[in-house]
């Protein structure tokens, strides 16, 4: 994502005029345009892996696991509503992104982007953690089903194997987390050096 602002940046320092009027603002509208297309080619990628993750889900609690328990059918219900709510977020991300108009004057469009980077900070910020708060929450709510299943050793092995993978997932979030970020700041400075000119 830094690389694409970074190019963007550059174009946009050759021509802060009309974006329509200019062969520099071409070239905005073009590069933006493709880095627009990946972003949501990335996106929708990730709704597929969301989709079958939660369908797998779904025929494992339908047709495997046949809970038995209320708090069990709870937690298998956030654990998958929580997919949910992601996959909408999604949606409502990429409708989003393609309301920009990247053939606006640049410091318009760069407002834009500036507020779609804002919305999508927010998704990968507190919104990421409440979901996966969610999903933590359902999935431990099956523990005590479990607990009638598995033997003890087993059941602690993957409870705790539960939270080594919350771990490193997090680590990752708060990865992509910083380089919103970055990304962000970088379209700050660009939007004040328009803001100057």
């Amino acid at each position: 994502m830094q690389t694409e602002f970074n190019d963007i940046k550059q174009l946009w320092k050759q021509d802060k005029t009309s974006a329509k009027d200019s062969p520099g603002s071409s070239a905005i509208i073009k590069l933006a345009d493709q880095k627009k297309r990946s972003t949501t080619r990335t996106q929708l990628a990730n709704i597929t892996v969301l989709v079958v993750v939660v369908l797998a889900l779904l025929a494992y609690f339908v047709f495997v696991a046949k809970f038995q328990f209320t708090l069990s059918r709870f937690g298998a219900l956030l654990m998958c509503g929580s997919i949910v709510l992601r996959i909408g977020i999604e949606l409502a991300s990429i409708f989003y992104a393609k309301r920009i108009d990247l053939s606006e004057a640049a410091l318009k469009s760069n407002t834009s982007i500036l507020s779609f980077y804002n919305f999508r900070k927010k998704i990968h910020g507190t919104v990421t953690i409440a979901i996966i708060t969610l999903y933590s929450v359902g999935f431990y709510m099956l523990t005590p089903e479990f607990s009638h299943w598995f033997p003890m050793w087993l059941l602690i092995l993957i409870d705790l194997s539960y939270i080594l993978a919350a771990v490193i997932f997090s680590y990752f979030i708060r990865s992509a987390i910083r380089r919103e970020m970055k990304a962000l700041n970088e379209i700050k400075r660009l939007r004040e050096d328009l803001l100057e000119q």
